[in-house]
């Protein structure tokens, strides 16, 4: 009996140190930029202030799993962001210089899908 106990206190260890192990559940955010009110109407987008930055937070969010999906529609950008609270989902997009410099404003928001699906060749870039 006292290796049946001792076999069933290991495996209820070993239970919760998986538990323990797992990462934290991370919610889905909606971020839109748009233009700010240091846009600079004479430029392109290119040749903003701190525009160069902006597209390294993104690869560097993308490349660490952060950035779900992205694109624009019309003037604006959106970005789907995985992020254990609505605060450090912000603290990600405020740390972008061209956000900092007003160049864009940022709107964060949980994302609530009510559909499924797909988006194709997308998905994997």
């Amino acid at each position: 009996m006292n290796a049946l106990k001792s076999i069933a206190t290991i495996v209820l260890w070993l239970g919760a140190g998986a538990a323990l192990a797992q990462e934290p559940v991370e919610t889905v955010f909606a971020v839109t930029f748009r233009t700010g009110p240091a846009w600079d109407l004479e430029k392109s987008p290119n040749e903003q202030l701190h525009f160069a930055d902006h597209s390294t937070n993104l690869r560097e969010l993308r490349a660490s799993s952060k950035i779900l999906l992205g694109g624009r529609f019309g003037d604006v950008g959106l970005i789907l962001l995985k992020a254990a609270s609505e605060a450090e989902a912000r603290a990600m997009i405020e740390r972008d210089p061209s956000v900092q410099a007003g160049v864009f404003k940022a709107e964060v928001q949980a994302w609530s899908p009510f559909m499924s699906g797909c988006t194709g060749k997308y998905a994997s870039q």
